[in-house]
């Protein structure tokens, strides 16, 4: 199962962790953990192409082997509230048809 994470605190979202493979399918045949890193890689890149994030005010770990990732933004703006809210839009998605393949919580944190 792939747990995902949702990390914010009570006025904006700050990041996700990801952890686990879905189990659905094979390696590389796996359509559900190709939805999540989908999800999960476009909101990285985002951070900087389209809320220019600088990386220095991120911090994000990749670790494919294992089928975790993880981001927490050191620096946030409207951008990247809304792209943290679509990223959860399509984990929301994937739930609605694959909820014994991935599961959603959240973690409220002080900044």
């Amino acid at each position: 199962m792939i747990e995902i994470v949702i990390v914010r605190d009570k006025n904006e979202y700050l990041g996700y962790e990801i952890s686990g493979h879905a189990g659905f399918d094979e390696s590389g045949y796996d359509i559900i953990c190709s939805a999540v890193s989908i999800l999960a890689y476009t909101a990285l890149n985002s951070m900087a192409t389209v809320a220019e994030i600088a990386e220095w005010d991120m911090s994000y770990r990749i670790d494919e082997s294992v089928g975790d990732m993880s981001l927490l933004l050191k620096r946030t703006n409207i951008k990247t509230d809304i792209i943290l809210k679509i990223f959860e839009t399509g984990i929301k998605l994937l739930l609605d048809d694959y909820s014994q393949y991935i599961s959603l919580d959240y973690k409220e944190v002080w900044r």
